[in-house]
């Protein structure tokens, strides 16, 4: 698996990045399947503790800069997972569509990078992340990867199945 570092903001040293990817083939059209994974209004209802908030909700509404926060948490016990989108150009039914959404809270740092292709029997969603959780040392990379693949795959798949 690759493992890929960040610089520490307070300390300037490297730390780790533990990177994931999940493969889904939903028999969905690439913008239909584009519309329900960044429907982040969803996120909140797929997402166990999870509350979603921002500007945009709806991947129609996502744009460059677009920002939103995940709450993940119990009553006041929880963090902020932030993000922005760095860029965003949605597919059509005939060309693939690409996000990338920079996370810069102050437990969860990285990046994802979405891409959404039409094929013949629907489409095929690729969700790629380096995630950085701080306090977690470098050498559980391996297991923060395992461990976020299997949640984001859920997550991806119940979004997917939602109408």
């Amino acid at each position: 698996m690759a493992m890929t570092g960040v610089t520490g903001a307070a300390t300037g040293e490297t730390v780790g990045m533990a990177d994931f990817e999940v493969h889904l083939v939903p028999p969905l059209t690439a913008p239909e399947a584009w519309r329900r994974v960044l429907d982040l209004r969803a996120h909140t209802a797929v997402i166990p503790l999870t509350t979603v908030t921002g500007d945009a909700m709806a991947a129609s509404d996502l744009v460059d800069g677009s920002r939103f926060v995940a709450r993940t948490g119990l009553g006041p016990v929880g963090f902020d997972d932030v993000m922005v989108v760095d860029s965003i150009v949605p597919p059509t039914p005939t060309t693939a569509g690409t996000a990338r959404i920079r996370k810069e809270g102050k437990v969860v740092r990285g990046a994802i990078d979405l891409s959404v292709t039409p094929t013949a029997a629907g489409s095929t969603v690729v969700w790629r992340q380096q995630i950085n959780v701080r306090g977690v040392p470098a050498v559980l990379d391996r297991v923060v990867a395992t461990v976020a693949r299997a949640a984001y795959g859920t997550a991806l798949r119940k979004l997917l199945a939602r109408g």
